[in-house]
């Protein structure tokens, strides 16, 4: 299969994921607010959210869950909660292979690679790498991005993953945090006029 045949498949297989995470309770719709540069999201679960940047003015929103960052990088975002990773003590290697596990189901050949060199000194997350072939050696690739939370983790997934991806990645990374507060009417609106304040 072609490169120029995977990355479209790539994208597909990204949306047509199953979000296994969600099932004991569903988060609120990702929100996102317009800037001169690209868009600010929230994420809700719980009393926390998952605060992240999308730069650029060429990404354009699929849905609430799916982002194109550009023509052929596209990024998911979702919530697994700890029930589904079975694992109270470090929740982002948990997700990490729960991910592996998920692909190892359905795939020929899954390989994967921790990249501190994206995440530098921050504990709170974890960018794993993972390519993923089938059985004719076509591959697809993706970049998840974990944000440990207190009852799961968020997760950015961009796909390909590929050298001229890092830097995308790395922004995402500086402004992907987690904000204690429930994510009400007030702090959307907070977010809002944050926002506006950038155009």
């Amino acid at each position: 299969m072609s490169e120029r045949l995977a990355q479209p498949l790539l994208l597909v297989a990204l949306i047509l994921l199953p979000v296994k995470g969600v099932a004991a309770e569903t988060p609120e719709d990702p929100i996102y607010v317009k800037t001169s540069n690209g868009w600010n999201a929230a994420y809700a679960h719980g009393n926390e959210y998952a605060e992240f940047r999308v730069i650029g003015n060429s990404a354009k929103l699929q849905d609430p869950y799916h982002i194109l960052l550009r023509k052929d990088v596209g990024m998911m975002v979702s919530f697994v909660d700890k029930k589904e990773l079975q694992s109270d003590r470090d929740l982002l290697s948990a997700h990490a292979q729960w991910e592996i596990d998920y692909w190892h189901q359905h795939a020929s050949r899954v390989e994967s690679n921790i990249r501190e060199d994206l995440t530098g000194t921050r504990k709170d997350l974890k960018v794993t790498e993972i390519r993923v072939y089938n059985d004719k050696g076509a591959q697809m690739s993706s970049y998840l991005i974990g944000l440990a939370a207190k009852d799961g983790v968020f997760v950015l997934s961009v796909s390909p993953a590929k050298k001229d991806v890092d830097p995308s990645v790395k922004e995402l990374i500086s402004s992907f945090k987690l904000v204690p507060r429930k994510l009400d009417a007030e702090e959307a609106k907070r977010l809002s006029s944050e926002a506006k304040a950038q155009r």
